[in-house]
């Protein structure tokens, strides 16, 4: 090959070479393994709220419950509650007037304690002072009284389920006899011809109010057996639980007597059963007969 035509031939290939553009080789940087991110704790879902339960509504306040006491702001008179509700008015075993036995609804009521003493009344009337109840008052005189005092005489049924209570207990303590720590009736030391002369109460006549506190009534009420009898205010009818109204019964529309509740001081054992019935004209008074008061509500 001819010298010239070799230069020739190199210089072209080296111009050829020169002109073609080579990408420069990048050599990729070897990079360290990411991180693993970790991924976030699942955030709890907030716990369920609890739905309050419903309040209850209130309950309306009954004015008492058994044992509940008020003291009345005239007299002092300390009452006790009786609930409403039925009881059983009346007695197969007794006279033909506690006759026939009948369901009675009566409504909530209060009745006094004891029998209203010589020492309220005498705030009312001239009258002697004394824990002793007080005697000699006639229906009209006690009604007055019990008006007075922002009270009433209580019905017939009243007093029986005041002293009764509704497990139709013979006597306001119960089933047992008359005793001498439970009632103060005819016994030996009242020297009648119709004494018990085995029991002795420890009086000749009348004794103080609240004497027997082991004789009350399931209501807490005192001296409703024995003592003195006690007028009510309904009029007297032998017959009258035949017809009468089996929801807080008010007794006959009229009549000649009024009605007495509870034997007396005077009375044998029989008389002191809750369901016994007695009776003694209105304008009367005498040793042996007293009262109570009653109301339907009390205020606060």
């Amino acid at each position: 090959m001819n010298i010239k035509l070799l230069k020739l031939y190199l210089f072209t290939v080296l111009l050829l070479t020169a002109c073609i553009r080579t990408e420069p080789m990048i050599t990729t940087p070897t990079l360290p393994p990411p991180t693993q991110t970790p991924l976030p704790s699942k955030t709890p879902l907030p716990t369920e709220t609890p739905i309050p339960s419903e309040t209850p509504l209130p309950t309306v306040t009954p004015e008492g419950d058994i044992g509940s006491t008020w003291a009345r702001p005239k007299d002092g008179m300390a009452m006790v509650y009786v609930p409403k509700g039925v009881f059983s008015m009346g007695s197969d075993l007794g006279e033909a007037d506690e006759q026939p036995v009948h369901d009675v609804y009566l409504d909530a009521f209060w009745i006094d304690q004891t029998e209203v003493t010589f020492t309220m009344y005498a705030s009312f009337a001239p009258s002697r002072s004394g824990q002793s109840p007080a005697q000699n008052v006639t229906w009209e005189e006690a009604s007055a009284y019990c008006a007075w005092v922002g009270s009433r005489l209580p019905t017939e049924a009243e007093w029986e389920k005041a002293a009764r209570s509704p497990d139709k207990r013979t006597y306001p303590w119960g089933n047992q006899n008359p005793a001498g720590d439970l009632v103060n009736f005819a016994d030996v030391k009242s020297r009648l011809s119709w004494a018990d002369i085995s029991v002795n109460d420890g009086y000749d006549n009348v004794a103080p109010v609240g004497s027997y506190p082991a004789g009350a009534s399931v209501y807490g009420a005192l001296d409703m057996a024995g003592n003195l009898a006690e007028w009510v205010n309904d009029w007297y009818d032998e017959t009258y639980y035949n017809a009468s109204s089996l929801d807080n019964p008010q007794g006959p529309a009229d009549g000649f007597f009024r009605a007495l509740r509870g034997g007396s001081w005077y009375g044998n054992a029989d008389s002191l059963r809750t369901t016994d019935r007695s009776w003694y004209i209105p304008e009367g008074g005498t040793n042996y007969v007293g009262f109570r008061c009653a109301q339907s509500t009390v205020v606060p």
